[in-house]
């Protein structure tokens, strides 16, 4: 009698450079699925058991120099990495959609008015600063906004004290058009921002409006003003990173390109609660757009929450918004549809009223009139950069 084949559980080595919760969770999500044994006490003490052997790896690799590097080399096993850091690394990666974090932290603040954006950063150099930095700067310029630098990078290396950066931003804060919308590299260093308005006494969001990136509650709840912040993604990051080391334990191929996870949307708290215009009927409008344009509304429901006649209403988005009220009452529903086509798999007339149109074809209509192309196609290639 034959004895039955013992199922193989593959064991999983999670190598972190440094320890991201939400990450973990995602690569326990898929785990469990796959029934895998996973170990990760290398994440939490950062050294490696040189006699380590399984099936494949996890990692985000801090530093070229680090020993995890030389470890990974010698474990001959599949690798996945979760870091753009070192692309010279012959790991397939999964990483963040950082051009699409930068442009949606910017289209919240254009979405409110502002025409003075500036983007903060004390790494300068690193691919996950680079890739946000520019994305906030090309949908800021796209959109005829003023675009500021406030690069703190070389100020870093002589000094990392905290009290020293608050200072120096808080200067630079001051020489800055307002009212300024920015945007930090990471939600710790948008609370830097807020402290440093703070400091001199500039307001949050009146005179200065900020946007993180993480959405950690830590920063974002807990700060001195509640932070908006865009949702990175990093449960969704660790999962993707494990299905892809699924892929490759299989015997599957490494994909040319990095993965790229889309962002979660953004969560808007306290801190870009303002529309950036001293003229109060047009605050009131574009307030109730922004808070009702999932409703069934119209350019009368409007006129009425401003307190002003449609055609004077109708005068100051002409000449201070630069587009129709209906128009913006469209372009915050595409905003939010975009979100959800990229983020779920909901059906396109689900969706459609999830984000206040008519159905599928009002939606399709108002996407292939104000972006080119239809909803579909629009998560399709959304989706394939990701």
């Amino acid at each position: 009698m034959s004895k039955r084949k013992r199922f193989h559980r593959p064991t999983v080595l999670l190598a972190m450079g440094w320890f991201v919760h939400e990450i973990n969770v995602g690569v326990a999500r898929y785990a469990r699925s796959a029934g895998w044994i996973l170990e990760d006490l290398a994440s939490h003490s950062g050294v490696v058991d040189p006699d380590w052997s399984g099936d494949g790896i996890i990692t985000l690799v801090e530093d070229i120099r680090s020993p995890l590097v030389g470890f990974l080399e010698r474990a001959k096993v599949p690798v996945v990495n979760l870091t753009g850091h070192f692309p010279e690394l012959p790991y397939p990666r999964v990483l963040q959609d950082n051009h699409a974090i930068g442009r949606t932290a910017a289209d919240e603040l254009i979405g409110r008015g502002f025409k003075n954006l500036a983007f903060f950063t004390i790494d300068r150099d690193v691919p996950v600063v680079t890739e946000r930095m520019a994305g906030f700067r090309e949908a800021a310029l796209a959109a005829g906004c003023t675009y500021h630098l406030i690069d703190y990078t070389l100020e870093m290396s002589k000094s990392k004290e905290r009290q020293s950066m608050i200072r120096w931003l808080a200067a630079k804060l001051l020489k800055l058009p307002k009212p300024l919308g920015t945007m930090a590299q990471f939600d710790a260093e948008a609370n830097i921002i807020v402290q440093a308005c703070l400091l001199v006494e500039l307001q949050v969001p009146e005179d200065v409006a900020v946007v993180g990136v993480d959405n950690d509650p830590i920063y974002s709840e807990l700060g001195p003003i509640p932070l908006t912040s865009v949702n990175s993604n990093r449960e969704l990051l660790g999962y993707r990173g494990a299905e892809l080391l699924d892929q490759l334990m299989r015997g599957g191929t490494s994909p040319e390109q990095a993965v790229r996870v889309p962002s979660g949307g953004i969560t808007v708290r306290q801190s870009t609660n303002i529309f950036a215009t001293s003229d109060v009927a047009l605050s009131k409008a574009l307030r109730f757009i922004k808070e009702n344009a999932t409703k069934t509304i119209c350019v009368d429901d409007v006129a009425k929450a401003s307190g002003i006649s449609r055609r004077a209403l109708y005068q100051k988005f002409d000449g201070q918004v630069g587009r129709s009220i209906n128009v913006e009452i469209i372009r915050q529903r595409l905003n939010l549809a975009k979100d959800l086509l990229v983020s779920s798999d909901m059906k396109l007339d689900a969706l459609a009223y999830e984000c206040g149109f008519q159905g599928a074809t009002s939606l399709s209509n108002a996407f292939r009139c104000h972006l080119g192309m239809g909803p579909s196609a629009y998560r399709e290639r959304a989706r394939s950069k990701s």
